[in-house]
């Protein structure tokens, strides 16, 4: 953890330009001071940098930033709250924008230069307040990019954007696709979050083997790893399915009594919000035949990824080496044909919080070093059985390097 480097960021209301009362300079140096940074203020300036270069080449003159784990990369903020909290980045400031109940919450995990906030009780005039303080804040004709299509980004918002003197520019995945590159500090968070996903594995494996176990108590054991291991919540999971449910994508548990023969798991662990997922899949007694025909297909999708992702090759070319090694596949098996995708920090609903940059025969760009990726090779004879096994792993000079614990294969549950 990271103490901050100067003194509290300006906070302003922005219907006062004053402090609550129960803000005082004490009370602002106590908030900042319960939590400090989850990096050191070089990792941030050097984000901020990339993402003012980003804008610089697209012609942009601003950029407000809606998507949670965006924000947080960028200035550290991080919240319960579900409320739009934008942040504002210019070429030398950054403005976030915060009802009333989360200046603590800012002060607590953020660098932003300004806080500003409004009143909790209406949030849609508060987003309205934002925007407009916002505009004020650019230059008239300034060029304003805003991700236009991602959900965590109102469209009142950018209703209100066009009413001022601006032109709006459709951002897409701008800061996204800065976080692509992991960082060391980055990686190393995600070397700490698989520490906690193994932790679950362990945990899932023991629950199973309990005399009356359900995917319940399997995803409870599961919930309880990954907590007490962890700084931060999960974003999505875990996800335990047994028996034939398991052959119907992405269900989950519902009380069932954990059935003979596969139970198919989902889950991550976290540090700092960044994840690194695993599927596993545990067997009470002896896998069948059609088990295990899921099983090699399973592994051979894994192995064939991490042996051909290394920097400078094609997504689409990695996802042809692997479905070159699956080759035809059974009439009764579905699979998705996605080789991986990207992973690192993610808010919910979902790790899969960032650019589209999947390993899949669409995607033409090449690996990059320090790119994450979770493989989810999961395989289903729909409606009877379901395998899943999977890695995450991270693009390194020399190719690529699992940093989940584990071998990708079945989990023998002894009962």
């Amino acid at each position: 953890m990271t103490t901050f480097a100067a003194g509290p960021p300006r906070v302003v209301g922005l219907r006062t330009g004053s402090l609550p009362a129960w803000l005082d300079a004490d009370a602002s140096d106590t908030a900042q001071g319960l939590e400090g940074l989850c990096f050191d203020e070089a990792e941030y300036e050097a984000r901020l940098d990339r993402v003012r270069r980003r804008m610089e080449s697209a012609g942009l003159d601003a950029l407000m930033v809606f998507r949670p784990s965006s924000i947080e990369y960028l200035c550290g903020f991080h919240t319960a709250e579900t409320a739009p909290q934008p942040l504002l980045v210019t070429e030398s400031e950054t403005h976030l924008y915060v009802p009333d109940l989360e200046v603590g919450r800012a002060l607590a995990s953020s660098r932003a230069d300004t806080i500003l906030y409004c009143g909790y009780s209406d949030a849609l005039t508060g987003l309205e307040q934002f925007v407009d303080h916002a505009a004020r804040t650019v230059e008239p004709g300034s060029r304003v990019g805003v991700e236009m299509g991602h959900i965590s980004t109102p469209p009142h918002a950018v209703q209100v954007w066009s009413r001022h003197d601006v032109e709006l520019v459709d951002s897409d995945h701008l800061v996204e696709h800065v976080r692509l590159v992991l960082s060391p500090a980055e990686i190393h968070c995600l070397e700490r979050a698989a520490r906690v996903t193994d932790a679950g594995v362990r945990a899932a494996v023991v629950a199973a083997g309990e005399a009356r176990a359900t995917d319940t108590s399997v995803a409870g054991a599961v919930a309880a790893a990954l907590c007490e291991g962890a700084d931060s919540m999960s974003a999505w999971g875990p996800l335990v399915v047994t028996g034939r449910r398991a052959g119907i994508p992405h269900s989950t548990w519902d009380g069932s009594a954990l059935a003979p023969g596969p139970t198919f798991v989902e889950f991550s662990g976290t540090h700092h919000r960044y994840h690194a997922p695993v599927m596993r899949t545990l067997v009470r007694g002896s896998p069948e035949a059609t088990d295990t025909r899921l099983v090699e297909l399973a592994r051979t999708a894994v192995q064939a990824v991490l042996e051909n992702a290394r920097p400078g090759v094609l997504a689409s070319d990695v996802a042809a080496g692997a479905a070159d090694a699956l080759g035809s596949l059974p009439r009764d098996v579905m699979f998705h044909h996605l080789f991986g995708y990207p992973v690192g920090l993610a808010h919910k609903p979902h790790w899969m919080d960032g650019a589209p940059f999947y390993i899949a025969d669409s995607n033409h760009q090449p690996l990059q070093e320090g790119m994450a990726f979770h493989i989810p090779a999961a395989f289903r004879a729909f409606g009877a059985q379901g395998v899943g096994l999977s890695q995450t792993f991270v693009v390194e000079r020399g190719g690529s390097r699992v940093i989940t614990h584990g071998p990708a294969d079945l989990l023998r549950v002894e009962e």
